[in-house]
């Protein structure tokens, strides 16, 4: 069994080390017997989107983000015939705002999305930022990460995660990232993979689901640790600061 990765803007969408997601799939799926083919294409290649299990890209600058967003335009039948057929995509950070209606920059200029998806974006001059909690229905544990972006999303009909604390796609908005298809996008960071074992094993059972493959668990021993050390500080810190208003 082989699966086939495309690690899509590898060079210009990965500002916080968010190959570390990619490599972490690698390997969990390596755990289940099977081979890993991972192409990094960038602006100007020609991928075949259809021929992958999965289509990852990670977060940019926001002036790296609008420059991808042109390159990625010739792409928009190609992605959306992939997404029709099933193919897996994760876009994390400011790269899953790419596949929506439109990205208004913070002065003023409207840049037409993808339109893949109903959801609008406005990047603004102030950063949005803090740790997280969420749930999601993809897990009955909760996720942590760190939020870092300039933008607010509006519009997501399917979103992918609940917040429980901190910040959701909007300053008003209690839902985070989207769940479309097999569509998902989120701006939680950390990796957020490497940081959640049980995201990890989601989408490794998705992949082997998809090729009508058993699913072997995977013993996460230190990176269960790590997680569940994390949940407990962050937990600690947002309901000590609640109990202290």
């Amino acid at each position: 069994m082989e699966f086939r990765i495309l690690h899509l803007y590898y060079d210009i969408m990965n500002l916080y080390g968010e190959y570390g997601n990619v490599s972490a799939l690698e390997r969990y799926l390596r755990m289940q017997g099977a081979e890993v083919m991972t192409d990094r294409l960038t602006v100007g290649d020609a991928p075949d989107f259809c021929s992958y299990d999965l289509v990852y890209t990670g977060s940019g600058t926001e002036r790296k983000q609008l420059f991808v967003l042109e390159d990625i335009k010739r792409h928009t039948e190609s992605i959306k015939n992939a997404l029709e057929s099933g193919v897996i995509f994760l876009a994390t950070g400011n790269s899953f705002e790419l596949f929506g209606k439109s990205v208004t920059s913070a002065d003023g200029a409207v840049h037409e999305g993808l339109s893949l998806f109903d959801f609008t974006v406005s990047l603004g001059e102030k950063r949005i930022l803090g740790d997280v909690i969420y749930r999601s229905g993809i897990s009955e544990k909760p996720f942590v990460g760190f939020i870092n972006r300039a933008s607010e999303i509006y519009g997501v009909k399917h979103p992918l995660f609940t917040v429980v604390h901190g910040i959701g796609n909007s300053e008003q908005d209690k839902s985070e990232g989207i769940c479309e298809g097999s569509f998902y996008g989120t701006h939680l960071t950390g990796p957020c993979i490497v940081k959640n074992p049980h995201m990890a094993e989601y989408f490794v059972r998705l992949l082997t689901s998809r090729r009508s493959a058993d699913y072997s668990p995977i013993r996460f021993g230190n990176e269960e640790k790590a997680y569940r050390t994390t949940l407990e500080a962050l937990t600690d810190r947002f309901e000590g600061k609640q109990n202290r208003s």
